[in-house]
């Protein structure tokens, strides 16, 4: 069988998303797959049928391959809520762990890919809610703060333990802020812009150990990064 191409993907999740948006059956749509592009009956329905499993966070059973996956967690990611991504996020572990029941592939490729969304979601979880706390903290004094962590617990309290997100505390992030003075810990350059909200310069803050590989939620084990700086510690 002929490898599915990014043209046949890409069709495939726009086709995939339309049956989810109206409440479609998959086999609907598969018929612009076979008919235009020549795709495989079987693999035109999984492939399409997939997009609705991920977005509604359903175990799925048919395979799709690499690429496939880490393009349609994409599209999720830009198009929808982070909500939504943790979502299908759960849907790709669900079909990790099914495979790895049946013994036949543990599918390294993907679950390289579902690592690095995990990732993401990790890092954002309840971003909005974190940002809202931040200020608060930030409004208050750094004796304050640094009062109130030396009571604070520094293992991070795990929300959910199928993708491992949690909680941070919103007075280790102001404080690493304030400790930075709007340069980055890593190459000193200022940062690099001031956020609309308070004109306060931005920079991210970056657990040196993860939380998810044991890393406390503490000003020890964070730096203030400017973006680029923060990406290459993750990706570099």
């Amino acid at each position: 069988m002929p490898a599915i191409t990014i043209t046949e993907i890409e069709k495939a999740f726009e086709l995939g998303l339309k049956a989810y948006e109206t409440n479609t059956t998959p086999s609907k749509f598969k018929h612009v797959l076979i008919e235009e592009l020549g795709m495989n009956p079987n693999s035109a329905h999984g492939y399409i049928e997939t997009v609705g499993h991920l977005l509604s966070g359903h175990c799925y059973t048919r395979t799709i391959n690499a690429p496939a996956t880490e393009y349609y967690l994409q599209q999720i990611y830009q198009r929808f809520t982070i909500d939504k991504l943790k979502i299908a996020v759960e849907a790709v572990r669900k079909h990790l762990d099914y495979y790895l029941t049946t013994k036949t592939s543990q599918q390294q490729a993907v679950r390289t890919i579902y690592e690095k969304y995990a990732l993401i979601c990790e890092e954002e979880f309840d971003f909005s809610d974190l940002e809202k706390a931040v200020q608060v903290a930030s409004n208050d004094s750094s004796e304050n703060r640094r009062l109130r962590l030396e009571s604070a617990p520094k293992e991070p309290i795990l929300i959910d333990a199928r993708t491992k997100l949690y909680r941070r505390n919103p007075d280790v992030v102001a404080e690493t802020l304030y400790r930075a003075l709007g340069v980055c810990e890593n190459c000193k350059a200022k940062a690099p812009f001031a956020r609309k909200r308070d004109n306060s310069p931005y920079l991210e803050v970056h657990h040196i150990k993860m939380l998810s590989a044991g890393g406390l939620d503490c000003i020890e084990n964070t730096e203030a990064l400017c973006p680029n700086c923060h990406r290459e510690r993750h990706y570099g």
